[in-house]
């Protein structure tokens, strides 16, 4: 995971803060318990996208020998990848 459990909390903190500050949204529930879940949230998201990360690396090791004689460019080969297999699968990036 490429972000911090301390930096996830404080992401969530700031935008239930901001959700409730500008009236955006109505707390039904304590504002730790809703930053609690938002923090799950963030935390799910940001691992999906880790998974999704690793199966565009195991695809496209398949095709190592392909890449390398055809001289593509790897990142933009798997950024491709990830985005067709993200849109296919609903996750939003």
């Amino acid at each position: 995971m490429r972000l911090s459990r301390e930096s996830i909390k404080q992401i969530a903190d700031a935008v239930v803060s901001v959700l409730e500050t500008k009236g955006l949204a109505k707390l039904l529930s304590p504002r730790d318990a809703v930053s609690a879940k938002a923090v799950q949230l963030i935390t799910a998201d940001l691992a999906a996208e880790d998974r999704l990360d690793e199966e565009v690396k195991k695809i496209l090791e398949s095709h190592e020998a392909e890449i390398a004689k055809g001289g593509m460019d790897y990142r933009k080969l798997f950024d491709l990848t990830k985005r067709k297999l993200a849109d296919e699968r609903e996750i939003v990036l």
